[in-house]
């Protein structure tokens, strides 16, 4: 394995034409960057939507798996519920094995982690092995969690900083991808298949197949970092810096704090509605199962479109505040249109949710990109991995609060609830200090 790494560190390199501002003292850092970080984030990009994949494969097709395997809705939804429960509990050991371990350590355990509950899920097909296949959702999801906070790690240390939030945002879209092929394959294989045994067996088995080609692909060409930073952020960025000390700096910041709760809450809404709208929808349209899905399918694709153009923006023009908050104003608008006016169509409902979702997850790159900012020198993979968790813990509260006022007051006063608490995520992008701490340092004014 060390000869390959020799070899792989001869990557055809190309110069990065930038002025080193005068300045930033005595310090005169090389830098370099490499064709080779495109290879890097294809990779990952195909990583990512394996892992993300495997979330909403049984959910989403819950009458069926309860069916099959004899259990109740509220089983069902585990295994998607698990990935939730997952990154709480192991969100934090996961972004301190990413910092000290680096990005092709972390990546090969999540993606191998992934191949081993794809092929648990293979040998679960069977009416009496339920729990197997809660087994093999379990594997995935603690794999996600190591998955989940590579993005940024991998944009800063392999990218310039004009390229930055751009290969952020692919990356995150690589997960939404995921997530939309977990909402479309399970049906399809339905609509196809020949019985149910099979075609579980046939739907596992083409999951586990092309988990581990992509595994092989990671393990072969996927490296940890080039031989030269790629811009001065980086290359100013300490190095050992203590974990504890770090997360520590994060939560004693008035504004990191602030930034903190407000993703939490855009992307948490995100998680709520999106695992909820089936039923919300099938009260006003009753025979509009297949609608259902495409709605959701839609609301994921129009963010991972989202995902990338505010990915480009933000490099290309470096406009945090003004980015979040029309996204946080679109959010906004968007679900007091579905809380108001669900009932006008279906056609109606596929446009709202569109916007909701581009909006959504726009924030979802927007914030990851804004809290490295505003949080550095704290490395991006701690950052990104406090704002995740953030989401995790405000996804299960919001949807169990959804769920809990949809039963007992209907999905207007639910819907109405969301709507106020998104309110309350656009006050407080609003009140935010928006310190560009790490562009700071590439144009030469270093921040105290």
């Amino acid at each position: 394995m060390s000869s390959l790494s020799s070899k792989m560190s001869c990557y055809q390199q190309v110069p990065l034409q930038i002025d080193i501002p005068k300045d930033i003292g005595q310090f005169s850092p090389k830098l370099q960057v490499y064709r080779a970080r495109w290879i890097m984030l294809l990779i990952f990009f195909m990583v990512s939507i394996c892992s993300l994949m495997h979330i909403m494969q049984f959910a989403i097709i819950a009458d069926v798996v309860g069916e099959y395997y004899g259990v109740t809705q509220t089983e069902v939804n585990w295994t998607a519920t698990v990935y939730l429960l997952m990154y709480i509990l192991f969100g934090f050991p996961a972004t301190y094995l990413l910092e000290k371990g680096g990005l092709r350590v972390t990546a090969l355990i999540g993606m191998g982690l992934t191949c081993i509950g794809s092929w648990i899920k293979v040998g679960a097909v069977s009416p009496e092995r339920y729990y197997v296949v809660l087994l093999g959702q379990t594997v995935i999801a603690l794999a996600q969690v190591l998955i989940i906070p590579i993005p940024p790690k991998l944009a800063a240390v392999w990218f310039p900083s004009k390229e930055v939030a751009s290969a952020n945002s692919v990356g995150i879209a690589g997960m939404e991808f995921g997530l939309a092929i977990g909402l479309l394959a399970p049906p399809l294989f339905l609509q196809y298949g020949t019985n149910v045994s099979e075609t579980f067996y046939l739907m596992n088995f083409s999951f586990a197949i092309v988990t581990t080609l992509v595994f092989t692909m990671l393990l072969v060409f996927f490296q940890a970092a080039p031989c030269s930073p790629p811009s001065i952020a980086q290359s100013q960025m300490e190095k050992d810096v203590p974990f504890f000390k770090s997360v520590k700096t994060l939560l004693y910041s008035t504004t990191n704090v602030t930034l903190i709760i407000a993703y939490g809450i855009a992307i948490g809404l995100f998680v709520a509605v999106t695992t909820l709208l089936n039923q919300v929808v099938l009260k006003h349209y009753p025979n509009a199962h297949e609608d259902a899905g495409w709605i959701g399918l839609t609301m994921v694709l129009s963010g991972a479109v989202g995902t990338m153009i505010c990915g480009v923006i933000l490099d290309k023009y470096g406009r945090f505040r003004q980015t979040t908050l029309i996204l946080s104003a679109l959010g906004v608008a968007s679900m007091f249109c579905y809380t108001l006016a669900i009932h006008k169509g279906i056609v109606f409902v596929y446009l709202v949710c569109a916007m909701f979702g581009f909006a959504t997850l726009g924030i979802q790159v927007t914030g990851i990109e804004l809290g490295a900012e505003l949080a550095y020198p704290v490395p991006e993979a701690i950052t990104a991995g406090v704002l995740s968790t953030s989401t995790q813990v405000f996804g299960i509260v919001f949807t169990y609060l959804y769920s809990y006022i949809l039963n007992v007051s209907g999905d207007f006063s639910a819907n109405l609830t969301m709507l106020a608490i998104f309110m309350v995520e656009f006050v407080l992008m609003c009140m935010l200090k928006y310190d560009l701490r790490r562009r700071a340092v590439e144009k030469g004014s270093v921040p105290r």
